[in-house]
């Protein structure tokens, strides 16, 4: 598994950037506590959003924010046809394709379980996934990070860095009213429910969260389509 698992994210790479910050990824997750002032340190924002917020207040205010919209971002993302493919999109028993990863670690992030989404999200990131740098990057600023969540914004194409502000925007105004198309609300709401439980971490000094072996079968089983009576 491991020899695996390095392969397929040796072959994972961002676009040409400088190296990430060192506490991007593969550190403990830091305090979720609200940074001190620091002028030289404000809120990194999408492309013509206002100035950053210097106060203590706006800060906490802009972190809610980048919380929110990364709530949202994850909500719309965890349609029925999202999670149908997901359980369709394995390279292995254990490792899903990028799109499949940026969803499970959307799951995992309405499940309250930041840090195996995190994980996800870097990997899809790193196949060069630009909707999970962007929640990478909300991740991040909601958290306070600021310099780990420029780097991720920096990470985001410049499609997806235009296109996403305007679309979260919507999706306050207008929050997700059913599953969208594939199966039914009842079988999203079994996988929100299943997700949590089946992805472990498999190391105590490894941040590797896997899921169970018979977690692409379980996901189709569970977004299978009931079959209709004669």
């Amino acid at each position: 598994m491991a020899s695996t698992i390095d392969e397929l994210l040796s072959r994972a790479l961002l676009r040409d950037a400088p190296p990430p910050p060192a506490d991007v990824a593969g550190t403990a997750p830091a305090a979720r506590t609200a940074p001190a002032d620091d002028p030289d340190d404000g809120a990194h924002r999408p492309a013509g959003s206002p100035p950053a917020p210097a106060g203590a207040a706006e800060r906490r205010a802009a972190m809610r924010a980048a919380a929110h919209d990364l709530r949202a971002l994850c909500e719309a993302a965890v349609s029925g046809a999202a999670v149908t493919a997901l359980g369709g999109g394995f390279l292995t028993q254990s490792l899903p394709q990028p799109g499949g990863a940026r969803v499970l670690g959307c799951i995992l992030l309405l499940a309250d379980t930041e840090d195996s989404a995190r994980f996800w999200w870097q990997y899809a990131a790193g196949a060069g996934d630009a909707i999970a740098s962007y929640c990478l990057y909300l991740h991040h600023l909601a958290l306070g990070e600021n310099r780990q969540a420029s780097w991720w914004h920096g990470q985001t194409a410049p499609a997806a860095e235009a296109a996403l502000p305007t679309a979260l925007r919507v999706l306050r105004a207008l929050r997700p009213g059913g599953p969208g198309p594939g199966p039914g609300r009842a079988a999203v709401d079994a996988v929100l429910e299943y997700v949590p439980a089946a992805v472990h971490y498999v190391d105590d000094d490894l941040e590797l969260p896997l899921p169970d072996p018979d977690f692409s079968e379980r996901i189709r089983a569970l977004t299978a389509a009931p079959r209709r009576r004669p």
